[in-house]
């Protein structure tokens, strides 16, 4: 799993978590949108568990990479997406 959140201290309480977890594995934590997209594009994860707030862009905009990510590459795995936020933004 790549941990994906903008505060430092969460995405290590994450990670954490996931990891105390059988049968999940933190493979990499990213702090911002661009960061996350290099990490996925080279760990290639099962999962992302991803903010949706980070400072360079939305969580739905890294998705949405990855997604355009893996159908231009079709040897490319597929990556699923679990959301997190501590926003109380009733829009999201």
């Amino acid at each position: 799993m790549l941990v994906v959140d903008d505060d430092f201290m969460v995405a290590k309480l994450h990670g954490r978590y996931v990891s105390a977890m059988d049968g999940f594995t933190v493979v990499g934590v990213a702090h911002n949108g661009a960061d996350a997209l290099r990490a996925a594009e080279r760990l290639h994860p099962d999962l992302v568990l991803l903010d949706i707030y980070l400072p360079d862009m939305d969580g739905i905009d890294v998705l949405r990479a990855l997604r355009t990510a893996e159908e231009q590459d079709a040897s490319r795995p597929s990556t699923d997406a679990l959301f997190i936020t501590a926003a109380r933004d009733a829009g999201v």
